[in-house]
């Protein structure tokens, strides 16, 4: 049972699931909006739609990962494929009837994105810069989710889904450039594929600038905004840090490095909008 748990936990990578659930919370959290049971509900329809997500990527890209990932559970056989789509489909199911308890809205904003996911690993994925594209629309989406849910519509948690947009095409660049072998033999066409890891680099570096840049425009909407500038500079800095390390650097090891690092600063940030948001209401 333990080793079942593992790797479930390992297909629908559950961190990121994490962070798309809590992401929902934090676009209504900076609404003014605490109903706790919608946000539960809100946060369960972020995290199952990006846990199907996941499996369906691992289903499609099982060619490519007996590659660049074969420790992952559906290559190795931890996991068959049966069970594997299986548990996509409950998860799917679970997310979009959640979402439908919400309002017609969030629904229909759920489906969607339930689809372009699917899109992005059946197709999508190998068009290169159009599918970073896609998969950082899902990683902005959970915060105009959160004002979704909530009713409201105010400008931060859209300021805020331009940032993870950035940075998270930035990430996606870099991946690319940490899975090339992989991708070069399956036809993906990334950055780093077409115009080769140093160039991949530098649009990763540009969009991670666009993104550290929109990070400040929520300033005038805190009302702590010294403790938003303080704790959102020192994700910031780190974010430039690593990003520009690799453009010195753009090598396969480095770029796996630097993702999972792009990926815990942007669990940070989450942290300090909702700590940002709480106290701008709260006091």
């Amino acid at each position: 049972m333990k080793v079942i748990l593992k790797e479930v936990i390992n297909i629908i990578r559950l961190p990121n699931c994490i962070l798309s659930g809590f992401g929902v919370i934090i676009g209504a959290v900076l609404e003014n909006y605490y109903n706790l049971q919608v946000l539960f509900l809100g946060f369960l329809v972020g995290f199952f739609i990006t846990a199907y997500s996941m499996i369906i990527n691992d289903y499609y890209d099982i060619e490519i990962d007996r590659i660049n990932a074969p420790h992952r559970p559906l290559v190795s056989g931890k996991i068959n494929i049966k069970t594997a789509l299986a548990l996509a489909v409950v998860l799917l199911i679970s997310g979009l009837s959640i979402s439908a308890l919400l309002n017609a809205l969030s629904f229909a904003i759920a489906a969607l994105f339930a689809v372009i996911s699917y899109l992005y690993s059946w197709k999508f994925k190998r068009s290169g810069l159009i599918g970073n594209f896609l998969v950082a629309s899902s990683m902005a989406i959970p915060f105009v989710y959160g004002s979704i849910i909530s009713m409201n519509f105010g400008p931060i948690p859209f300021i805020l889904a331009g940032v993870a947009f950035f940075a998270g095409t930035s990430r996606e660049i870099i991946k690319g450039i940490s899975d090339v072998e992989g991708d070069m033999k399956k036809g993906v066409r990334t950055l780093t594929i077409t115009q080769g890891a140093k160039k991949a680099s530098i649009y990763a570096f540009i969009f991670m600038i666009v993104a550290v840049i929109l990070s400040f425009f929520p300033l005038v909407y805190f009302r702590f905004w010294y403790v938003y500038l303080t704790l959102i500079l020192i994700i910031d800095v780190y974010m430039i840090k690593y990003t520009y390390g690799l453009v010195k650097n753009p090598d396969g090891n480095k770029a796996i490095y630097v993702k999972n690092r792009i990926l815990l600063l942007m669990f940070g940030a989450l942290v300090v909008f909702f700590v940002s948001g709480v106290l701008s209401y709260a006091f």
